[in-house]
């Protein structure tokens, strides 16, 4: 578990008086409990795609997706995840002074109203400042099979939207950052991704691996703004002053804008919740795993580590241990795309 220390005042009456089901999710209910090691996690109905990344070769792994970038600088480990069913992950490799990093990216078709991407991360303790990275869900329309510009710019309703986890820069704390038409515009009047957590308790831990789970809800009808957002770390919410502060939705939790930021406070206004889209064609159709550096010095070199990523209709929660003593029994099935 990361050492990131939690306060959570009146959180168990704060899910049960929640009738959304993401608001009550916690390590204990995800689909992931029933697959020990998430061996076996592909066959499951409500499984979109997985990658865990125990393929022969990084080529093997690579055509499960639809763009590559600097696919030298990602190379198998045997470090993985305690419980883990495989002996695989996948380390991202950046060297300072060549080139901005690498990423994975592939489509989730025909798009979804809602989905949940959980995935297991390890960070060098060594590892320099991130501009971007995470596994973000957004959507494009019509849907592409390579990610698009628009840095700096609103997304206007018909087009695209998206929504990442990073730690951010030198901070190193867990945040948001998203892209879609309601967004707010920074001071100098550009639109950069959006961030919504802005504690600095929720600390990224560094030498050690993490569990995150990041959460989409579509709006419908698209006139309204009844979408949603949510962030799990090692299944569980982040929660402060008595309120859960990593799930968005309309009517919580209370807090303020400051320009492209928003700060949680419970004497402040409700969330307004989120209009991703203004046309039903655009919806949640894409995955991106992504390390993306622009500021270490020439030769400094930063390692990521990926496993065990699972992309599905529902919460998916913390592996299970594959086995009592943690020993993985073998290796799991590939991948799965419905």
């Amino acid at each position: 578990m990361m050492n990131t220390r939690y306060a959570f005042p009146g959180l168990a009456a704060l899910w049960l008086a929640s009738c959304l089901p993401c608001a009550r999710c916690h390590a204990a209910d995800g689909l992931a409990a029933n697959y020990p090691g998430d061996e076996g996690i592909t066959i499951d109905s409500n499984v979109v795609f997985v990658e865990d990344f125990e393929q022969a070769s990084t080529a093997a792994v690579f055509a499960h997706w639809d763009e590559i970038k600097t696919g030298s600088n990602m190379t198998f480990s045997a470090d993985v995840p305690a419980g883990s069913a495989g002996t695989k992950s996948l380390m991202m490799t950046h060297i300072g002074g060549e080139g901005t990093g690498c990423h994975l990216y592939r489509r989730l078709l025909p798009g979804y109203d809602r989905l949940h991407a959980r995935w297991y991360v390890k960070f060098d303790p060594d590892t320099y400042e991130i501009h971007h990275f995470g596994t973000a869900l957004g959507g494009y329309n019509p849907p592409t099979r390579w990610p698009q510009g628009g840095a700096g710019i609103r997304p206007s309703g018909d087009d695209r939207f998206s929504a990442a986890v990073e730690p951010f820069g030198s901070a190193w704390r867990w945040d948001f950052y998203s892209y879609w038409m309601g967004m707010r515009a920074c001071p100098t009047g550009d639109c950069w991704g959006n961030d919504f957590v802005n504690d600095a308790s929720l600390s990224v831990a560094r030498g050690q691996w993490i569990c995150v789970e990041l959460m989409l809800q579509m709006n419908d009808p698209c006139t309204a703004t009844n979408g949603e957002m949510a962030l799990w770390i090692d299944g569980e919410p982040f929660s402060r002053d008595g309120q859960i502060i990593s799930h968005l939705r309309p009517g919580s939790p209370k807090g303020y804008w400051v320009w492209d930021s928003w700060h949680a406070d419970p004497a402040r206004e409700p969330f307004e919740g989120f209009r991703w889209r203004a046309v039903p064609e655009l919806s949640i159709n894409y995955i991106w795993t992504s390390l993306y550096m622009t500021k270490p010095p020439e030769g400094y070199v930063s390692r990521v580590w990926f496993d065990h990523i699972v992309v599905a209709k529902t919460y998916i929660g913390p592996m299970k241990p594959a086995s009592p003593d943690g020993v993985p029994p073998g290796s799991p099935a590939n991948l799965r795309v419905e």
